[in-house]
């Protein structure tokens, strides 16, 4: 019990100092209004900047990135062209077979090695 009237009386003595700084303090509470206030203005500067920034630059890294894919798939086409063995130069040759894919698919070749797991 005796920690409990302590505390009571430090919360009281609290209060009455708190009461007597916000009496005497109009000055200082109005600046720190102002502070606030230029605070959440320079906040909301900040915000709209960067989202003007980023509706610029989003078009522009998109714009970046299909041409790199413009540039890897006519690089991968020019690779093909010269690969002997792909698909498309055997359907340039006469064979009829397409595999069951269509025009955009038949030019790639896929590699693999079957390695037997009883060896």
């Amino acid at each position: 019990m005796m920690y409990r009237s302590r505390f009571k009386a430090y919360t009281a003595a609290m209060q009455n100092k708190l009461k007597e700084a916000n009496n005497n303090g109009i000055f200082a509470r109005l600046l720190a209004w102002v502070m606030l206030g230029m605070l959440l203005v320079v906040g909301l500067a900040v915000f709209v900047v960067m989202l003007l920034l980023s509706w610029l630059l989003i078009p522009i890294m998109i714009w970046r990135a299909k041409r790199r894919m413009a540039d890897f798939h006519r690089r991968a086409q020019n690779a093909n062209a010269s690969n002997p063995y792909s698909r498309k130069s055997a359907h340039n040759n006469g064979s009829s077979y397409s595999g069951g894919r269509g025009e955009a698919e038949s030019g790639r070749v896929f590699e693999a090695e079957v390695i037997d797991k009883s060896e």
